[in-house]
């Protein structure tokens, strides 16, 4: 068809109101940018503000809403953008559209991670029957047979896990049989679990980016979870790379992460994995995604290699061979605690010559939006209050219950340790009762 102009397609792609590298990525290859993402209460209020000349979002040629799971409704809109453009890649942003992605690709006939990872991806209990190798013991337990399980389970501590949740949702360490029995009112009547074995060990994520089956990059990062203080694994803290890595331990754990893509037969893309990494040295899997991180995480690779991941992302995308840069800083990201009550504030000493965020899903500002280069001195990149004044705040039990979160950078490790430090003690989150 003539006189289609280039585009590229990215799914859950509204991201690129807060990472606006997506767009440069796009731009810097003569691409315009065509959306696809959910229906929303702030969804249209980000889409119109495209139609204002100098608007960020400006740079998005077209865009529409559609549910993740409508796998029909995002081929069509899909297939009718193929008419009018030439579209030559995709990139699934968010997880819900990971499977949907996948299906549009295959339609399109561009390059995805294909649709047995992105399948098995989407599904926790799938991914623990393809990585059997790699993954705990585990049990999956439709909603009619939980006590009857629970009753039988010889093995603690258990891990439970509700198969169709997101962001650490419903994911409980339990001791004894008794906890696991009275755990189970807090999941809902139709839900179907995952019983496991626990992963001990500290945690890590490996980022990587696959072209054609071959992988072309391994970023590893250092988590911290709730799991010290309570019983739910949120993650409160990334820094990248992970500094607590030997060499000999970071090539195992690349290894097996290699394995899993085999597996898994990935094609083409960025997968985000987590795992474990026990006393005994062993390496469990402990999930995976088809997809870049969340968080900050694709913003921590920025400042620790001093260039955009999203520039490779795409590039894969589009089939090119990618050169991501490799890491010349650490970068930090720390989720700040805190109890029930009301957030009444987030109050910042002056001495730290930064202001706060108030996080608007509706605005379009990036959290982190400056990149040192690799000799400065240690900083901090944003402070940035998740919900607004006035919210009602939960115990941390998934990642939605996070309220607060800054983002630093130094040259080593005991500087990111250092800085880390100072903010911590000139940020507090004020809630009332």
């Amino acid at each position: 068809m003539p006189n289609r102009r280039p585009a590229l397609l990215l799914l859950g792609g509204l991201t690129v109101a807060w990472n606006q590298r997506w767009l440069d990525a796009a731009r810097a290859r003569g691409l315009d940018l065509l959306v696809l993402d959910a229906p929303g209460p702030h969804a249209a209020t980000l889409l119109a503000g495209r139609h204002t000349p100098g608007h960020p979002l400006s740079r998005i040629a077209d865009a529409a809403l559609t549910d993740a799971d409508d796998h029909a409704a995002l081929a069509d809109r899909a297939a009718a953008w193929a008419r009018e453009y030439d579209i030559r890649g995709l990139c699934c942003l968010r997880e819900e559209y990971v499977e949907g992605a996948a299906v549009v690709a295959d339609l399109l006939g561009v390059r995805s991670p294909g649709l047995r990872a992105a399948r098995v991806c989407r599904n926790k209990h799938l991914q623990r029957r393809y990585l059997a190798d790699w993954s705990p013991g585990s049990t999956l337990v439709p909603a009619g047979r939980r006590t009857e399980t629970a009753a039988a389970w010889d093995g603690f501590p258990l891990v439970v896990k509700p198969v169709g949740r997101l962001a650490s949702s419903g994911v409980r360490l339990v001791a004894d049989r008794t906890a696991l029995l009275d755990s189970l009112d807090a999941y809902g009547p139709e839900e179907t679990l995952l019983f496991e074995r626990r992963a001990e060990g500290p945690e890590y994520s490996v980022e990587s980016l696959s072209l054609h089956g071959e992988v072309h990059y391994l970023g590893t990062t250092e988590k911290r979870t709730t799991e010290t203080t309570g019983d739910y694994f949120v993650e409160m803290g990334h820094t990248t790379p992970a500094p607590g890595l030997d060499d000999p331990t970071r090539e195992r754990l690349h290894a097996v992460h290699r394995a899993v893509l085999d597996r898994l037969a990935f094609d083409t893309g960025m997968a985000h994995a987590e795992y474990r990494i026990g006393p005994d040295g062993r390496i469990a899997l402990i999930e995976i995604a088809a997809r870049p991180p969340g968080d900050s995480i694709m913003a921590l690779h920025w400042l620790a290699t001093l260039a955009p991941l999203e520039d490779a992302v795409v590039a894969v995308a589009l089939g090119e061979r990618p050169r991501p840069a490799r890491p010349q800083r650490y970068a930090r990201q720390v989720y700040l605690p805190h109890g029930p009550g009301v957030l009444a504030g987030l109050d910042v000493r002056p001495g730290l010559a930064t202001e706060p965020q108030w996080f608007d899903p509706a605005e379009v500002r990036a959290q982190v939006a400056d990149c040192a280069t690799p000799g400065d001195p240690a900083a901090l990149r944003c402070i940035v209050a998740l919900k607004p004044a006035g919210t009602r705040l939960a115990p941390i039990r998934q990642s939605g219950d996070r309220a607060a979160m800054f983002v630093v950078d130094a040259a080593t490790p005991g500087e990111l340790d250092a800085i880390e430090e100072h903010c911590l003690a000139a940020i507090a989150l004020r809630t009332r009762d």
